[in-house]
């Protein structure tokens, strides 16, 4: 026993002489200028090393050194690339013996790191890493080859923790120690800086194969952003050092900017390994402008091992919001599904999509691939979607519109074009490429209510396209097609759409509570135009409109009644039937309008029934939404149909009758200065064909009479000129014609 503690006490004694004599001797100091040297020599930079340097002997040997600073070239906003105030690092010399590399914490105090770009394009990383002319490269030795051992011998640690005979090493690590690091980048050509004021970064005691802690918080801002993280995690290396695990993650941030905050961001891993699920919970709140949100959600995440795909399943969010920025001043909004996100093909693909808002429902699949122009498909189907739930319906959207107009108009300066005369920002029809279906089983929009709704649009090269849009409606269908072309200085927009066999009058009465017009309605209409500010929309809209209605009425006139009342007061009398509804019935209402210049025009306005016969022409303003129309009323001599038999004494009469006002408050009235007119022509006429008549009668009867007389002549021969004879035969000749 004595002799093995001299034996240790032997060691111990030598371990103390040798520190020593290496702290006597061997002063690290003497090595700044050889260190600064090759420093220059291999990067064209400064090192200066201002600090001492010191050597550590327990727990295991190392050095120390003080305040350090590389150099940035001259033109640069700061001095230095890199400084800091002390650094320090050890490793355990025994271990070394049995292949182990145990090294001691590292530590980093007050480091700084300032990367600039400058407006010429120049970085102070340029030049570092050794980027030397090949000229300047030492030559290999060409007469070495891989199978030459290392100079150093067999002790050479080499990749993947190996000595160059194969031994395998064993490295650890007993912490890293970050604190109060900083960084700036600035980027002069972009006008951006962004800064970590303060990083701070803790590793426990690490090797590969075992489990270390590692926490972290920073603090930093981007512009106007301020910004600041914290977080904490288990991590564990593979020993084979090609993988990584974590457990007990947790993430948390905050941001501020000018009208925006995010006061929690967290985020919550409980284990992570490449190839297997996750759970995953996170949580948001904050605000934007106009909007506020506190947002938490679940979902499980995998890596793939070959580390090229990330899956969510069962993803989970939901968010209160509140705020100006909604149709509502509240809403829940839950986003649920699955999603994939390959990075080799840069695709984000969801499946089992189900977007909510308060009642409203969105399912489906989507995907989204990363490219310079996205491109963007989806599938996407709903119950019910009630537009008007969300815009306040068609009144509060038109004062909202009008609200909105006198705002701008106040606050537009003196130079700037009207609103009606700004054209909407299409650019976003050029940075996309879209194309997806989405069906509805029920709709309403502007009260209108429609069935079965079946929705295809695309965009792509800056075109806009309505691919198919069919719905049934108030027993009919509808049909459309669209294309908008944004590529033009301004944008042209082509419209295809067919109504067919809809009840107008129900339709009106939930569009425009009007119910003016009743009946089963055909409407085709092919327009096109330029431009989408509301003043080129109306005026440059060409194309025509034909309408086909059947077995219906027009509400508000009484067209036979005032026919009636016209030639009642023609004659200085008044219609004695009274109480009669204000309806005119029709067994077919065509028309064909023509829409040129802001105006819709027509000259085949035709309107049927068996009583009445209507025929029209005019045009309505698009922009004023005024009427300016005359037709012709007559009424068929029937005693059937609408007035029955008080009708058959004006079945003579055709009456002019203008339709005026404006789309909402239509007014009729007589053209008596035209019927007075037509009737005085009609009386010229009638007697201008009688005397003709008359004079035609007399001819006729002189010219019988002439014939008659002949025929006596040679009837009677020479007792035709007998008084006697004569006379009688003037007598019989006035009774034939009289």
């Amino acid at each position: 026993m004595k002799k093995i503690l001299y034996v240790l006490l032997a060691i111990v004694l030598v371990v103390v002489v040798a520190i020593g004599v290496l702290v006597t001797l061997v002063d690290p100091n003497q090595f700044k200028p050889l260190i600064t040297e090759q420093v220059k020599k291999a990067t064209g930079r400064d090192l200066v090393i201002e600090g001492d340097i010191g050597w550590r002997f327990f727990p295991s040997v190392g050095f120390a050194i003080g305040r350090t600073e590389f150099r940035n070239p001259a033109g640069f906003d700061e001095a230095n690339l890199v400084q800091f105030n002390e650094a320090g690092v050890s490793v355990s010399v025994l271990p070394l013996l049995s292949n182990r590399l145990e090294i001691g914490q590292v530590t980093l105090k007050d480091a700084r790191v300032f990367i600039q770009t400058r407006k010429d394009g120049v970085s102070n990383l340029d030049g570092i890493g050794g980027d030397k002319p090949a000229t300047d490269r030492a030559a290999p030795d060409s007469r070495k080859t891989d199978a030459q051992p290392p100079a150093s011998g067999e002790g050479e640690v080499v990749a993947e923790g190996e000595t160059a005979t194969g031994e395998k090493w064993v490295i650890s690590l007993a912490g890293i120690a970050l604190e109060n690091a900083s960084v700036s980048l600035r980027d002069d050509q972009a006008g951006t800086v962004t800064a970590l004021d303060s990083l701070n970064m803790n590793l426990s005691q690490f090797a590969p194969g075992e489990w270390a802690d590692l926490n972290f918080d920073l603090a930093g801002q981007n512009g106007a952003m301020r910004f600041s993280a914290q977080g904490k995690t288990s991590l564990q290396l593979a020993e084979t050092l090609d993988n990584a695990a974590l457990k007990n993650t947790e993430l948390s941030a905050s941001m501020t900017e000018a009208g925006t905050q995010l006061e929690n961001v967290t985020v919550k891993l409980d284990a992570f390994n490449l190839g297997e699920w996750s759970e995953v919970t996170l949580s948001a709140k904050g605000q934007i402008p106009d909007l506020a949100f506190n947002a938490d959600g679940k979902t499980r995440l995998m890596v793939s091992q070959d580390k090229t795909k990330i899956s969510l399943q069962a993803l989970d969010l939901t968010s209160d919001l509140e705020g100006a920025a909604l149709p509502r001043p509240t809403m829940k909004v839950a986003v649920s599904g699955d999603a994939e996100y390959d990075l080799k093909a840069a695709l984000a693909t969801l499946s089992g999509l189900t977007v909510k808002a308060d009642e409203l429902a969105l399912n489906g699949d989507a995907s989204f691939k990363q490219a310079d122009i996205p491109v963007i498909r989806f599938a996407l189907s709903s119950e019910e979607i009630n537009v008007d739930n969300w815009t306040g319906g068609e009144a509060e959207a038109a004062a909202n519109e009008e609200a909105a107009s006198a705002d701008t108009s106040d606050a537009a300066p003196a130079d700037s074009a009207p609103v009606s005369e700004q054209e909407p920002d299409l650019s976003v029809l050029k940075q996309l490429d879209v194309d997806g279906t989405v069906t509805v089983k029920r709709f309403v929009a502007a009260n209108a209510k429609l069935s079965n709704v079946d929705l295809a649009i695309a965009i792509k090269n800056g075109v806009f396209s309505l691919n198919k849009f069919a719905a049934q409606l108030y027993d009919g269908t509808i049909t459309a097609t669209a294309r908008l072309d944004a590529n033009g200085s301004v944008p042209v927009y082509q419209i295809s759409n067919a109504i067919k066999g809809v009840q107008v009058q129900p339709l009106l009465v939930d569009v425009a509570e009007n119910d003016i017009l009743a009946g089963t309605g055909n409407i085709d209409v092919e327009v096109a135009g330029k431009g989408l500010a509301e003043s080129r929309l109306k005026k440059n809209l060409d194309g025509t409109i034909a309408i086909n209605f059947a077995d219906g009425a027009v509400n508000g006139i009484n067209i036979a009644k005032m026919i009636r009342e016209a030639k009642a007061k023609l004659k200085g009398q008044s219609d004695t039937v009274q109480d009669e509804p204000k309806k005119t019935d029709f067994s077919a209402l065509t028309a064909t309008f023509m829409l040129k210049d802001g105006k819709a025009t027509t000259n085949n306005m035709h309107l049927a029934s068996p009583l009445l016969r209507v025929d029209g022409k005019g045009n309505t303003d698009l922009t004023e939404q005024s009427l300016a129309f005359q037709i012709d009323t007559s009424v068929v001599a029937t005693s059937k149909g609408q007035g029955g038999k008080s009708v058959d004494e004006v079945a003579d009469i055709t009456v002019p009758l203008d339709i005026t006002g404006t789309w909402q408050a239509p007014e009729y009235a007589i053209n008596f200065k035209e019927l007075v007119k037509r009737n005085s022509e009609l009386d010229k006429r009638a007697k201008e064909l009688e005397a003709k008549a008359r004079k035609e009668a007399d001819r006729l009867e002189e010219k019988a009479n002439k014939e008659v007389q002949r025929g006596l002549d040679k009837l009677l021969g020479d007792k035709a000129s007998d008084d006697k004879v004569k006379e009688a035969t003037d007598k019989l000749l006035k009774g034939l014609f009289n």
